[in-house]
């Protein structure tokens, strides 16, 4: 390895681009950035009982918490990757992770300073914070790639990168729980923000700018509709559950939502330069894997969104306690992986898919009958399942997804699957709300409330599982082939 060059005045000069050293920092800061990106989902369910008790925040009010920072993070993966191709990734890094550090600060600092208003500060600035995020996702997918030219080389480092991702999910809930436990909510920011301050200062210094791709340009258009479909769809849902679906505010979501989704269709069929290619939606195996990611994330945000109201308010937990029970969950899932990716060696990956929303349905179903006087074990062991389930369906649906078109477009499908993702993430939390809601709202116990909405959300993954099957037997046998 040849050494770095040093200035005049004896100081070390930044190695040029193609040096080792920027390979490493590069790969260290895509993963710490796939980090800080999901620490915010689990440390904000986690906190849900203290900041409703807090701010008198209503259950819609404690969606909105949620989805406020998944609605702008599935609406800016869409055009975070042609941001980078024009403008350079490293660019593109530093302003998601300057948005994370201003989201976090307003979530935080303005919530504590503005106290009225601290509930409207809050989803201000986990929106802030939640557009960083959207921009970091595939940016540090991108620049795992550019550090690491050799494809077949290149899948174990995306491993690390699933790993920082379910780190982050895993942690999360275990920084907000011990802030909780010395200080008030406003200060759960305070752990990603500080090491999204440490990833600017060091990409700064070391992170290299990619190459412009010629040729390259924004769907503005595509990106507006694209957005407002997410944004008025869930909007909809959330309002729709709590003012019934007849309100104003619930149709007025529900067809904006609508009209915006035909909208952005139209466009991406008619432009040269589509976010979203239509075409690969016509391998039944990579609209399988879509719906598959929908639900996935749907599962995996919606489920931690319940687990966290059911422990905080039925059984009286703190925050601390609801993150470490949530660790058998999501701690299993960093564990699990290596093996998972494994066991992809050896089935399809569409199968690993199935297999994995099974074991995740069946994780939920046994949550289904947990009260307020279930054990630690009794409830971890349940847990351990659903996590398990997680993690193989987390490691198997974009490889599904990526394996299901020709190379040329896999670029394409893992973005559209990463949005399709995002978009279940954001309407997991509202959904299965409006269900919890409903239920209580009809004189049903918060167990029996709990217990309908996980079973919808069994329901959901089990539909998907026979989905991937069918659509991997299609591509196995195609029609006119013995």
């Amino acid at each position: 390895m040849s050494s770095p060059t040093t200035t005049a005045a004896g100081r070390r000069a930044p190695a040029p681009a193609g040096h080792p050293d920027h390979a490493r920092a590069t790969i260290a800061l895509a993963i710490l950035g796939i980090f800080v990106t999901y620490v915010p989902i689990t440390a904000v369910s986690v906190s849900l009982t203290t900041i409703g008790t807090d701010t008198g925040a209503s259950t819609s009010g404690l969606q909105w918490v949620s989805d406020a920072y998944v609605i702008p993070m599935a609406a800016a993966v869409l055009s975070a990757g042609v941001f980078g191709d024009i403008h350079g990734r490293r660019r593109v890094y530093l302003a998601g992770m300057c948005l994370t550090v201003l989201g976090g600060l307003t979530a935080g600092l303005g919530s504590a300073l503005l106290d009225d208003h601290a509930l409207t500060v809050l989803w201000t600035g986990q929106a802030v914070a939640g557009l960083g995020a959207g921009l970091l996702i595939p940016t540090t997918l991108a620049l795992i790639a550019q550090a690491v030219p050799d494809f077949r080389a290149r899948g174990k480092f995306i491993g690390f990168w699933s790993m920082g991702l379910m780190a982050g999910l895993a942690l999360g809930p275990i920084f907000s729980g011990t802030v909780l436990e010395v200080g008030p909510w406003h200060w759960i920011y305070a752990p990603s923000t500080a090491l999204a301050v440490v990833a600017v200062l060091v990409a700064l210094r070391l992170l290299p700018e990619s190459a412009t791709v010629e040729g390259r340009r924004l769907d503005w258009s595509g990106q507006l509709t694209a957005t407002v479909a997410i944004a008025f769809s869930i909007f909809g849902i959330i309002e729709g559950g709590e003012k019934g679906w007849t309100s104003w505010q619930a149709l007025l979501g529900l067809v904006v939502g609508a009209a915006a989704l035909v909208a952005f269709l139209l466009i991406e069929r008619c432009t040269d330069a589509p976010l979203m290619d239509l075409g690969i939606f016509r391998s039944p195996s990579f609209s399988a894997s879509g719906f598959a990611g929908v639900i996935a994330m749907f599962s995996i945000v919606g489920g931690m969104f319940l687990l966290s109201l059911f422990l905080g308010f039925v059984q009286g937990l703190g925050a601390l306690d609801i993150a470490l029970r949530l660790l058998f969950a999501t701690g299993l899932g960093v564990a699990v992986g290596p093996l998972a990716a494994r066991l992809m060696q050896r089935l399809k990956a569409m199968h690993v898919l199935s297999l994995g929303l099974v074991a995740s349905a069946i994780g939920l179903w046994s949550l289904t009958s947990i009260t307020a006087g279930t054990g630690v074990w009794d409830l971890g062991w349940r847990l351990a399942v659903f996590g398990l389930g997680n993690t193989t369906m987390m490691t198997a649906v974009t490889t599904a997804a990526i394996n299901s078109v020709p190379m040329r477009m896999a670029g394409m499908a893992a973005a559209t699957n990463t949005v399709l993702r995002q978009y279940g993430g954001a309407l997991g939390p509202a959904i299965l709300g409006v269900v919890f809601s409903h239920q209580l709202a009809g004189g049903a116990t918060p167990e029996d409330a709990f217990a309908a909405a996980l079973v919808t959300n069994v329901a959901l993954l089990l539909l998907a599982a026979v989905v991937c099957v069918v659509a991997a037997r299609s591509e196995a046998h195609p029609a006119g082939r013995s």
